[in-house]
């Protein structure tokens, strides 16, 4: 007896547009100020990320003592138009992400 199941498959985009009044190499590097040493929850506390910006290098959180949490690579990067990290992001579970700029 053959049993068939069929699973469907489920995809989201999120596209996120800005105007910004600066110039694009200025606003590349305050992006990655942003999501690194600047990065912080609404009241202020700094979430202590880092991005290393190479290609391959992470973007994690670092919070001491060899702990923290592992957010992606940068996949592809080319100031100051494109920057792509692929990995969980913050999901917690089994997912495939790719978040790009550019």
């Amino acid at each position: 007896m053959a049993v068939s199941i069929e699973q469907e498959i489920r995809t989201f985009e999120i596209v996120k547009e800005e105007s910004i009044a600066a110039s694009i190499e200025i606003v590349f590097e305050t992006l990655l100020e942003q999501l690194g040493p600047f990065n912080e929850t609404p009241d202020g506390t700094s979430l202590a990320m880092k991005i290393e910006a190479w290609p391959g290098g992470r973007w994690y959180r670092d919070l001491g003592n060899d702990t923290g949490h592992f957010w992606g690579h940068v996949q592809a990067i080319k100031p100051p138009a494109l920057l792509e990290i692929c990995g969980p992001l913050f999901m917690s579970f089994p997912a495939m992400s790719n978040c790009s700029t550019g």
